[in-house]
């Protein structure tokens, strides 16, 4: 077969593939989900297209931020307690992490775990994170969705670190650093380097403990394409 028109059928052959939201729709729910038939907010509704709108270039001919990122404490300062009470409370630990990017008076782990309903057996949803921090901020920043692609992801960041707000996401921690197994869990995103445009890398916190399964960095710096695949598996975020 000529290999024109063979490259031609495969092309038309090719279906574009959807990054979809994780859906907590087994048992135990997925820590860092959303509930089952959960309504992400729709693009027509003009208080999210404001926020939608925040993502695009305030200034077309303005000289870009490449890279920057937000102060979120110290070293471990909110790591979760090496106590097996506390070893789902990434959602909450992650949010102190993202509130500390904004004010100093911090709630403490258990407030912020009533505030976003914590079931201590397996975490959080991520649409009941969003609201605490909302509520914590006294503002209407951020909203619960999911990023279809890597791409929108990195702007979405870029917009809310350079707004002075970290990001919340779900992640499967399989294949990340520190982490041996897979797991549904919880960081904060609080910076990003654009500076090679191939090689787009983010700052993020994990708040896990090691009894939780973790031995990893507090702060990593990584590459925002080997994150994805880890953020694609449970993708929803606080943004």
């Amino acid at each position: 077969m000529n290999k024109r028109i063979f490259g031609l059928i495969l092309a038309m052959m090719v279906v574009p593939i959807t990054i979809a939201p994780v859906f907590a729709q087994q048992s135990p729910p997925i820590n860092g989900s959303v509930p089952p038939n959960y309504t992400f907010p729709r693009v027509d509704n003009p208080a999210y297209q404001r926020k939608l709108n925040q993502v695009k270039p305030a200034q077309i001919n303005a000289e870009p931020i490449l890279k920057k990122t937000l102060y979120v404490g110290t070293n471990n300062q909110f790591k979760e307690p090496e106590n097996w009470a506390y070893v789902n409370y990434c959602g909450p630990a992650s949010t102190q992490v993202a509130l500390r990017a904004r004010i100093t008076n911090i709630p403490s782990l258990d407030s912020i775990g009533q505030c976003e309903y914590i079931d201590p057996n397996w975490g959080v949803y991520m649409s009941n994170v969003t609201p605490c921090l909302n509520s914590y901020l006294n503002t209407s920043f951020y909203w619960t969705d999911y990023a279809p692609d890597s791409a929108t992801l990195a702007s979405r960041l870029k917009s809310d670190v350079d707004q002075g707000y970290a990001m919340l996401t779900g992640v499967y921690t399989s294949g990340m650093g520190g982490w041996s197994f897979g797991t549904y869990h919880i960081i904060t995103l609080f910076g990003y380097d654009n500076t090679s445009s191939t090689n787009k890398k983010v700052d993020y916190v994990d708040t896990a403990s090691s009894i939780a399964g973790y031995n990893g960095l507090y702060f990593n710096f990584v590459s925002l394409d080997n994150l994805w695949w880890n953020i694609s598996q449970n993708n929803v975020q606080a943004w």
